[in-house]
């Protein structure tokens, strides 16, 4: 068995000294301290320092361009020509000559005529508005070759309403269309006022070879059944004798539809006095009724 060979004190001191002598002098580790750590630049810094650089650029371009336009003179440039917004009417509308009603009749309703070049137009009335007891009618009858550039009928109502005394229109409600012998009648249903007090009323106008517009107003405040305003511009008729265009003869000579028989009263305004009286009392009758 092998023997590891013993080591005491004085043979490793030895075994140090001769080791130091071959080596030279060793000096003792000692801890070194460590280089502080600088922290990184933050990516605030740099992206302040960008921008500073280029709005320090644009400033220098901007001078740069300044002292040039200084130094080059402007050049004269033409002023626009002036547009104007609307063009003014190359001529005033031709005004409007008074002429006798001798054309066309509504049963007792009152006519009243004027003319322009190429244009009448036939005002046909029954009533007044201010009277709510009684009905009120106003029916226009226009000839003119010229197409109808009007627009809706609340437009042609409009215009009708302010050449009628200055009456307003408060309100529009329903629309509809009602079957005539002069053809389709389309009707609005309207509110009507001016200053005194307001009556609803039902607005109407068809295109044919005389356009009709206007309005029918029942009395007590009540909107006019349709069959009745439908019959009402049934009863429209030439007066006799009157030579008129042969498209607008035609016109009047279809016959009544069925729902408004001759017998009928001539106008809605001739409702006589009981009769008022009776509808007053079934309007009163019903409005406790009424929500």
């Amino acid at each position: 068995m092998r023997q590891r060979p013993d080591f005491d004190d004085a043979a490793l001191a030895r075994a140090a000294d001769a080791l130091a002598r071959d080596l030279g002098a060793v000096e003792p580790l000692l801890p070194r301290p460590l280089p502080r750590a600088t922290p990184r630049r933050s990516w605030r810094r740099r992206v302040a320092r960008r921008t500073i650089g280029a709005i320090a650029v644009i400033a220098l371009l901007s001078v740069l361009a300044s002292e040039r336009r200084l130094a080059d003179p402007p050049v004269a440039a033409d002023p626009p020509a002036f547009v104007p917004r609307f063009a003014a009417p190359a001529a005033a509308p031709p005004a409007w000559s008074t002429v006798a009603a001798d054309r066309y009749r509504l049963g007792e309703a009152t006519g009243s005529a004027r003319v322009q070049p190429g244009l009448r137009e036939d005002t046909l009335t029954a009533g007044t508005f201010a009277v709510h007891e009684t009905p009120f009618l106003r029916l226009v009858v226009t000839e003119t070759s010229e197409p109808d550039g009007e627009g809706s009928l609340f437009v042609t109502l409009a215009r009708r309403a302010a050449e009628a005394g200055g009456l307003a229109v408060v309100r529009t409600g329903e629309r509809g269309q009602l079957a005539t012998r002069f053809g389709a009648l389309d009707t609005v249903d309207a509110t009507l006022a001016d200053a005194e007090g307001r009556r609803a009323c039902t607005a109407f106008r068809v295109k044919a070879a005389l356009r009709l517009d206007g309005w029918f107003c029942a009395p007590l405040a009540q909107l006019p059944e349709p069959q009745a305003v439908a019959c009402t511009v049934e009863r429209l008729a030439a007066l006799p004798g009157v030579g008129l265009a042969p498209a607008v003869a035609a016109m009047l000579a279809e016959p009544r539809t069925a729902s408004c028989p001759l017998e009928e009263p001539a106008t809605t305004a001739a409702v006589p006095s009981r009769a008022i009286r009776k509808n007053a009392a079934r309007v009163r009758h019903s409005r406790p009724a009424s929500p």
